[in-house]
């Protein structure tokens, strides 16, 4: 059964985790679901047909016009609300996604 959290994660699991951990895991894990490896300049990512390395999502994100940004946004944005999700500390000044 699928779950809503990356890695097959719980909600008890999701919220033990560090914030910069699970920015890492929803990076993967946006890059995975909107298909980003597929025309990746990494070839590891090609390889594996899975996301490699977390700094995808940004360098995507800064080749694109601000339009192609927004709705990049639109439709990472149910996995980017995750990341809150038992969040006390060690978000401040983090960017997001």
């Amino acid at each position: 059964m699928p779950t809503k959290y990356p890695n097959g994660m719980r909600s008890t699991q999701w919220r033990r985790t560090p914030f910069r951990i699970r920015h890492r895991l929803l990076a993967f894990a946006i890059n995975n679901a909107l298909g980003h490896w597929r025309s990746c300049a990494d070839r590891r990512c090609r390889r594996a047909r899975d996301c490699q390395d977390h700094e995808c999502y940004w360098r995507r994100l800064e080749q694109m016009t601000y339009e192609e940004q927004m709705r990049m946004r639109e439709a990472a944005a149910p996995l980017a609300k995750l990341l809150w999700i038992g969040c006390i500390k060690g978000s401040e000044g983090r960017p997001r996604f």
